[in-house]
């Protein structure tokens, strides 16, 4: 009998073990609720201490693992005057969460003219990489910063300062290449940025097989055979490289 009662002990601990971490999964925990709650109304307050907010969560976004606000500017109010203006927070982590998405900033990031800088910077940077390596394809530069940072006219230098690191995405052409080749093209390619002392946070690579005739329909980049990324001064290894069978 005792022992009986052991196992529907243990057997209802689990149950409530399980329930528990399936509303943790889908809802989030309250106290790692509180804690987003408090660091996101902090954050606003050391960001912008010149404006008042209200501040309304909104469900825990179990995708993302995230917990979403809705933070409405008091005294505020939209251009088309429908009422005060109103972002999207996004703050992830258990007991010290951070701000992983700031509405107020993004919708002041100067869209246009980071599109034209980082399309400037994508063909200066393929240039000088096409010179060290033939398997170039494509070079994507993003670029980040607030309206009114640069002029409207302004052109791409790699002296420039953004308000975060320059990220790239950049392609090679792996269509009759081994892993170790690509390993290979991919050192190179970091030699060279940092040799010309480009400033960037990572670079994402992938290495595509391109003009496979099973592709019909497809885009000019084919699918990805390899791919890797790297931070400025990151030493690389072979095993970084991804393949991936088709």
């Amino acid at each position: 009998m005792k022992k009986r009662k052991i196992v529907f002990s243990v057997l209802a601990l689990l149950l409530i073990g399980f329930v528990l971490f399936v509303y943790n999964e889908f809802n989030g925990n309250p106290i790692s609720k509180y804690f987003a709650t408090q660091k996101l109304e902090s954050y606003l307050k050391e960001t912008y201490p010149k404006k008042e907010f209200r501040v309304d969560p909104g469900s825990y976004n179990f995708k993302d693992k995230a917990f979403p606000y809705n933070v409405i500017e008091i005294g505020s109010t939209n251009s088309d005057n429908s009422g005060p203006k109103e972002y999207r927070f996004e703050l992830r982590g258990f007991i010290k969460p951070t701000v992983q998405m700031d509405g107020i900033y993004t919708e002041n990031l100067d869209q246009d003219l980071m599109a034209k800088i980082g399309k400037e910077a994508g063909g200066e940077i393929k240039t000088l990489l096409s010179q060290e390596l033939k398997t170039i394809i494509s070079v994507d530069v993003y670029v980040e910063f607030l309206k009114g940072t640069f002029p409207v006219d302004s052109h791409w230098n790699k002296s420039m300062k953004f308000e975060k690191p320059v990220w790239m995405h950049i392609y090679l052409d792996a269509t009759n290449a081994t892993k170790e080749q690509v390993f290979e093209d991919v050192l190179k390619l970091q030699a060279t940025l940092n040799k010309h002392g480009y400033e960037y946070d990572s670079v994402n690579i992938n290495a595509n097989v391109i003009g496979d005739p099973k592709l019909s329909g497809k885009d000019d980049i084919g699918y990805v055979k390899f791919a890797t990324s790297f931070k400025k001064n990151e030493v690389l290894k072979l095993k970084d490289v991804k393949e991936f069978n088709q």
